[in-house]
Order: structure tokens, then C-alpha cells, then sequence
């Protein structure tokens, strides 16, 4: 696909809108021209029985606007998916009809982007300055719930933002499936990033219209965040398993070094392990950085290094804790014991450095 490189795209999925529509594109543009931003809107209309596809048609006369009449669907992530296919701007973004989603806050949101602060900007409610205004108390305690749910998935604060704007580049390639109302937090997980920011807003629930939420559409975030749960945490055994091979590697250096001090050196065994421990700390970070956290920023490489010997240093305080004790108390041959211990400290080791030494061992950076 050929794009025309406006500077921004702005998703509206609709569905029997026609009463907000017109004023809020006016809005959009009134902001676009305010800012010096060149920017179009797709409008994506699931054919709406009140007339909104037919309204959408009749401004694109006046603004620059495209519409995309779907005739079968009634599903805002696929809406916005859809949107995204058409798109002209290198920067999209998303946001409701239904002025829930204040337009004076898109400059505002595509800012950091234009000056490569970050790759994304989600509208926030749940940060310092963001807030709800007119919600019922269920709902609120739903959204929190919904957000609390996301929780292991995310940093995000607000990861069911249905307002964000994003660098194309970062849904360029990626296999989304999402189900239901929140394609914001499938995003999130699987998009092409490394920073994020929120950005304050207060939310206002409709004034006109009525709330496309329902009791299906918390049963299809359910099984959507089930699915991400799935996607996100194969992931981490994938990179356990390289640990686990880097680990093995490592250990066998350790072995190597530790057999050669003692047999052939004279060193008391924990003397030996210590040195040989050092040693496969330094294979085992630069196997882990670049291979299995696929880390290649060489910027801050001293305190990574610094973080992994750290743990390596309680790790060791666990290995030889257990070496120890099944050398001198359950008298095992020490290579054997070794090997208990090595096994035994794995998985802490993995869980500090996946979590703290590489930042989740993951590509996202999530800032506030």
C-alpha cells in the first residue's frame, strides 16, 4: 500500500452516530488547522440504520474525510483495523464519535510522536490530572475491573484507552485478532514499540446516543484478554528456554573451570566455583543481552552488566548455599551437587533479569 505521508489519520469507528458526527469532525479540523497538522479522518460506518454512512458521504464535499461503509460487522477493534487499511498519515490515531474523547487533545497527542518522543500516546483516565465524569458506579468498578485484568499484560495505566495515536510503523506486520472494544490493549502487547506515553484526559460519557457496551461485549474482553495472556507469556517461555540453553552453556563452562582448579589446580571447591562462577556470569550476559532478551543497545551496557552480576551474585549466594549443603551434609560428590545447585537457581535467575536486569526482556518502554 502507497501512502501520500500526511503527517496524521484519525479513526472514527461509527455506528448511528448522526447527531455527533458533523460537529465533531468540524471540531477535529478546527484542531488540525489550529496546529499546522495535515491530517484526514476515516470514518468507518457499520451501516448504521440512522443514517450516518449517508452524513459521512455528504462531508467529505467539505473536509478531507473518507469513508468506509462495512455492511456485516459490528465490531469497533475490526472497525479500526479496517481504518488502519486505509490510512494515508504517518501518525493514526483513534478515537469515539461520541465526544467522549475531547478533539482539543489531539495536538496534544501527536506532539511526542512528530518530535520522536514517543512511539505512541494513549489518552489517559486513570493518570494524575485524567478523570470520568457522568459514569455509574457499575461501570466504573467494570472498567477498573477490565483494567485490573490487563494488568499482567501491561505498565499501561489505562490500557482500555479507546482514545490513542500511534507511529504507522508500529502496526506495520503485526497479526492482530482482536475481539470486541478494546484493540487498544492488543496494541499494546504485540505492537512494533519501544516507548509509550499517557497523556490526561477526562472522559464524559455521551450526551447523545447510546452506549455500545453490553454484557457480550465483557464476555468477548474475557476471552480476548485470555488470548493475549496466551500470546504474551509463550513468549516468555520461549526466552526461558534460551536461558535455559545459555544456562547450559554457561554450566558447563562453570563445570570445565571448576574441575580444572580442583583437580588440577589444588583449590578448595568453593574457591573453584567462585572463579569459575565469574567466568560463565560474563559468557551468560552476552549470550542472554543479545540473544535471548535480543537487546542490542549497546547505551547503559555497564549497568545492565552490573544488574546481571548482581543477580548472579544471589544466585551464586543460592548455589553455593546448596552446594554446601550437599557436600557437607548430605556428603553428594560435589560435580553432582553442583549441578543440583546450578538447577535449583535457574529460575530466580531468569525471573531478575528478564524483569529488572533487560526491563521485562521485552522491546516496550512505558512512560508517564
Amino acid at each position: 500500500m502507497e501512502h501520500k505521508n500526511k503527517n496524521v489519520s484519525i479513526i472514527i469507528p461509527v455506528y448511528n452516530e448522526k447527531e455527533n458526527l458533523p460537529n465533531l469532525v468540524e471540531m477535529i479540523f478546527i484542531e488540525l488547522h489550529k496546529n499546522d497538522l495535515e491530517g484526514e479522518v476515516v470514518v468507518v460506518d457499520d451501516n448504521s440504520p440512522d443514517g450516518t454512512g449517508e452524513i459521512a458521504e455528504q462531508l467529505k464535499r467539505q473536509y478531507n474525510l473518507k469513508v468506509l461503509h462495512r455492511m456485516d460487522k459490528r465490531d469497533l477493534s475490526s472497525a479500526v483495523l479496517d481504518g488502519f487499511e486505509i490510512t494515508d498519515g504517518d501518525i493514526i490515531g483513534v478515537m469515539d464519535a461520541d465526544f467522549s474523547h475531547p478533539p482539543e487533545l489531539i495536538p496534544e497527542l501527536v506532539e511526542p510522536i512528530k518530535k520522536g518522543k514517543a512511539d505512541m500516546a494513549i489518552g489517559s483516565r486513570y493518570i494524575s490530572g485524567g478523570g470520568i465524569i457522568n459514569w455509574t458506579i457499575k461501570r466504573k468498578i467494570v472498567s477498573r475491573g477490565a483494567t485490573l485484568i490487563a494488568r499482567p499484560l501491561t505498565k499501561i495505566k489505562d490500557p482500555m484507552s479507546g482514545f490513542f495515536f500511534l507511529k504507522r510503523e508500529v502496526i506495520e506486520g503485526v497479526d492482530f485478532n482482536p475481539k470486541g472494544y478494546k484493540i487498544c490493549l492488543e496494541i499494546i502487547v504485540k505492537g512494533n514499540y519501544k516507548k509509550v506515553i499517557e497523556i490526561p484526559y477526562t472522559f464524559r460519557d455521551r450526551e447523545v446516543g447510546k452506549s455500545k457496551l453490553n454484557l457480550k461485549e465483557y464476555c468477548n474482553y474475557l476471552s480476548h484478554a485470555l488470548g493475549l495472556y496466551r500470546y504474551k507469556y509463550s513468549s516468555t517461555m520461549y526466552q526461558f528456554t534460551k536461558f535455559c540453553i545459555v544456562g547450559g552453556i554457561g554450566m558447563l563452562i562453570n563445570l570445565a573451570i571448576l574441575y580444572a582448579l580442583v583437580e588440577y589446580a589444588g583449590l578448595w571447591y568453593i574457591l573453584a566455583a567462585s572463579i569459575a562462577f565469574v567466568f560463565a556470569v560474563i559468557n551468560n550476559f552476552v549470550w542472554n543481552k543479545f540473544w535471548t532478551f535480543k537487546d542490542v543497545d549497546i547505551k547503559g551496557v555497564g549497568t545492565q552488566f552490573s544488574k546481571f552480576f548482581i543477580i548472579s551474585v544471589i544466585t551464586l549466594g543460592i548455589n553455593l548455599a546448596v552446594l554446601y549443603a550437599l557436600v557437607e551434609y548430605l556428603f553428594i560428590w560435589y560435580m553432582l551437587a553442583q549441578i543440583i545447585a546450578i538447577v535449583f537457581a535457574t529460575g530466580s535467575n531468569f525471573i531478575g533479569n528478564k524483569f529488572w536486569t533487560f526491563k521485562g526482556g521485552d522491546k516496550h518502554d512505558w512512560k508517564i
